[in-house]
């Protein structure tokens, strides 16, 4: 496996479980654990549509340098 390949599953691996803590975070009640646990959820949401921006990004500008 490439340097190319591993990263871009890096990344995707990277955006999955960052969605994933961030509906997980979202879904927790915040009677137990109060809104900065919202917030997190929101910016792990973020951050995992800024990974995958980043892995297009990266898979298009690689696709010509990197073979």
């Amino acid at each position: 496996m490439s340097i190319k390949g591993f990263h871009l599953i890096f990344i995707t691996i990277a955006a999955l479980f960052s969605a994933a803590l961030g509906v997980w975070a979202l879904f927790v009640t915040e009677e137990e654990t109060g809104p900065a646990i919202t917030a997190f959820g929101v910016i792990c949401l973020i951050f995992s549509l800024i990974l995958i921006a980043y892995g297009i990004h990266f898979r298009r500008k690689s696709k010509d340098i990197i073979v």
